[in-house]
This record gives C-alpha cells, sequence and structure tokens, in this order.
C-alpha cells in the first residue's frame, strides 16, 4: 500500500484551524505551546492511511516536530503493527516458528545411543 500525502488545501485548512501553534495535546489536556513556522510543521495523519485513515482536514493535524516524531513513534507504529498482526491472524497467516529442539521430530535428526546422529525416518 502507497502512502498518501495531504492536499495543500487540506494543510492549509489545518494551518488555519490551528492558528499556527502545534496542535498536539498531552493527557491532561493542555496544548503544546510551541508556534509552527517555516520548516518545522509537519502534517500528520491521526489514524494512519496504513490502517484506514484518510487524507481529510478531520484526519489532519499541524504538529511541531518532536511531537510529531513522538507520535509516529509511540503511537503510530505500535498501532500499525498491532492491526497488522490482527489481519494475519484472521487470514490464517501464522509467523514461523523458532528453531525446533535438537533430536526431535521437527528437527528431522536424531542421535544414537552410540552418539551417531541420523537423519529421523
Amino acid at each position: 500500500m502507497s502512502r498518501t500525502e495531504f492536499t495543500k488545501a487540506t494543510q492549509r485548512s489545518a494551518w488555519g484551524r490551528s492558528d499556527g501553534r502545534c496542535e498536539y495535546v498531552d493527557e491532561d489536556g493542555s496544548r503544546c505551546p510551541i508556534m509552527l513556522g517555516d520548516g518545522n510543521v509537519h502534517y500528520d495523519h491521526d489514524i494512519p492511511d496504513r490502517i484506514g485513515g484518510d487524507n481529510s482536514l478531520d484526519n489532519c493535524r499541524a504538529l511541531c516536530l518532536p511531537h510529531h516524531k513522538m507520535k509516529t513513534r509511540d503511537v503510530d507504529i505500535p498501532r500499525i503493527v498491532k492491526t497488522r498482526r490482527q489481519e494475519d491472524k484472521a487470514r490464517g497467516i501464522k509467523k514461523p516458528k523458532g528453531r525446533p529442539l535438537p533430536g526431535t521430530k521437527a528437527s528431522g535428526l536424531r542421535k544414537r545411543i552410540n552418539g551417531d546422529v541420523e537423519k529421523w525416518t
């Protein structure tokens, strides 16, 4: 799936809505005090496009670089990974099992009492 970006019109509207300030809100409800300007504004998908977020104004937030990086690292990536894992499980796709224990049928080898190693038949 390819990454999609916001249109210029959506970015302009998000900028106007933000009043030139970062739109990140902490858990306690306080808004980031950083003023956005040239080069330090990043338009972020509130719901990542990889998991169904669209490019509408409702899904766009104007963030400062530190908050954009933090949200991507701490929120978006774990959410995307979990969604993919759940989709794989629903489709019956299983992750490969680890290395089999030596001497089991799964390993394909067995060791005789005399110390010889041979293929399991």
